[in-house]
């Protein structure tokens, strides 16, 4: 029988990984890192136990390889969705709007996610500024700094108030009731930093 080529094994193993992720999603979801167990996983994914060593040496690795893999997909999704958009004001509304799109659309993820940003963890944590940094960079030159310049928006620190717009999605998108669904309306969210960021004339007080 012949041997398979060098690009079905990397097929092959590229999806075994996969499948482990998705697996590992599904149970951190449900029983948070400490109580995850690696075992269960690899059946979860189809496969024997043990298996999953040959691919994540540790619970450890497994965790931030998928909070890696978590922040390409969230940026991904959001991006496609922003710069579909001209203008910085749709880009604005469009990054609120498809952050909570993600959100339901990928539950599982947003509960490890959500979990491992308010856990004790301090090395995932940091995975997770690292994995996020270009979410923050979309925002500062993408949306930001042209309204900015457009006039679109009042003057501001554009990386300050990437960091401030990413907190308030991250800390009103994380809010899940039982079942894992955003309970805040994301139009409210979106109508508050337009508020808050379009260039108006205060009045005297």
């Amino acid at each position: 029988m012949p041997r398979p080529k060098a690009a079905d094994r990397e097929a092959q193993h590229k999806d075994t990984r996969q499948k482990l992720l998705d697996a590992a999603v599904a149970e951190f979801a449900e029983f948070g890192f400490e109580s995850a167990n690696i075992d269960r996983i690899s059946r979860a994914a189809g496969f024997a136990k043990g298996t999953i060593y040959n691919y994540f040496p540790t619970k450890r690795d497994l965790m931030l390889a998928l909070i890696s893999q978590t922040a390409e997909l969230h940026l991904g999704f959001m991006s496609r969705s922003i710069l579909a958009a001209e203008s910085p004001t749709e880009r604005l509304e469009r990054f609120v709007r498809s952050g909570f799109a993600f959100v339901t659309a990928h539950t599982a993820q947003a509960m490890v996610m959500v979990n491992t940003l308010y856990g004790p963890d301090q090395e995932f944590k940091t995975q997770m500024y690292l994995a996020y940094l270009p979410m923050f960079e979309l925002v500062e030159h993408e949306i930001i700094t042209p309204g900015v310049a457009a006039g679109a928006f009042r003057t501001v620190d554009a990386r300050a108030t990437a960091g401030l717009l990413m907190n308030i999605y991250l800390g009103t998108a994380s809010q899940l009731d039982e079942h894992g669904r955003t309970w805040i309306q994301p139009e409210l969210v979106a109508d508050f930093v337009q508020h808050a960021l379009a260039l108006v004339e205060m009045e005297d007080r």
